[in-house]
């Protein structure tokens, strides 16, 4: 009889256990919520624009048809590369003040900043993308329609870094040569001496009648040779001229950044779910322990 009692009197106090859950899962509802209301939204705001980044320079006697196909650029990489560096970077931190915005120090907030622009180049096109994603819509534009506007002036440095960089190469491909000609001049220069001749050899200047002596003709036939190879070098690198003499085509910004009118990101019912689990847990747990403590206390 008595163990019939203590069951009716557990169950007389299990409502206990179902109000908890419900009032549980009501809260863990509403804090899911304010969670979503209160966290960070992600805006996303783009700039695109038409842009024009030289290709490397490649001899003509290497040179592998691209037919608009997505063979690494190296240009193209050292300019997106360039974009993101701390010498682009900083003026748009100084501009809009984001170090004290961010309550962050420069080398941080160049951190964030950098983590916040996706770049995407479509060289089928020649189209530039410049993507950045903030807490604030207006920050994001503004971040995006600055880096946009800097774009043709860092295009110009890496451009110019890569013309400069080559003409050293080809100056380094060139010296042997320039100077194995040198060599060959002085020794005909000292064949004429021998002679007693004081005779400056000069490219044209007519030496035909000093031919006859074996070690002056031997020593023209080296100068001459090491010439033709000289001017060979030298017409080869033309190309090189003529691919770097053109200026950069100037870069169009075809759409500007604007504050996006929505975010991007988990919506709130994922969120309000997640926490009313909890709640249910919770409320499982906290309930069937107040069930259990009333039901000993007052069976």
């Amino acid at each position: 009889m008595k163990r019939r009692r203590g069951r009716r009197g557990f169950w007389w106090w299990s409502w206990l256990l179902a109000l908890v859950t419900a009032v549980g899962v009501v809260g863990g509802f509403l804090y899911g919520k304010k969670k979503w209301e209160d966290g960070p939204k992600d805006y996303l705001s783009t700039a695109k624009l038409s842009v024009h980044i030289r290709p490397p320079f490649v001899a003509k006697s290497a040179r592998v048809e691209d037919s608009g196909s997505r063979l690494a650029n190296l240009n193209e990489e050292a300019v997106l590369r360039d974009l993101k560096s701390d010498d682009a970077l900083r003026p748009i931190i100084e501009t809009l003040d984001l170090s004290a915005a961010w309550g962050l120090g420069t080398d941080d907030a160049l951190t964030e900043l950098r983590s916040s622009i996706d770049l995407e180049h479509d060289r089928l096109v020649k189209e530039l993308d410049v993507r950045v994603t903030r807490h604030d819509p207006l920050e994001a534009a503004q971040i995006a329609n600055l880096i946009a506007e800097g774009v043709y002036g860092r295009v110009k440095v890496v451009d110019e870094r890569q013309k400069l960089e080559g003409a050293k190469t080809l100056s380094l491909e060139l010296a042997p040569f320039i100077e194995i000609e040198a060599e060959a001049r002085a020794e005909l220069k000292a064949a004429f001496a021998a002679k007693n001749l004081k005779i400056d050899p000069k490219p044209g200047m007519d030496v035909s009648t000093y031919l006859l002596d074996p070690t002056i003709r031997d020593a023209h036939l080296e100068w001459d040779s090491a010439r033709e190879t000289l001017k060979g070098v030298k017409e080869s690198q033309r190309a090189f001229e003529s691919h770097w003499s053109r200026s950069v085509r100037p870069t169009i910004i075809v759409t500007k950044a604007v504050p996006p009118p929505s975010f991007y990101g988990p919506e709130v019912e994922p969120i309000q779910m997640q926490w009313a689990l909890y709640g249910l847990t919770a409320g499982l747990i906290l309930g069937s322990l107040l069930s259990l403590i009333c039901w000993k206390l007052f069976p």
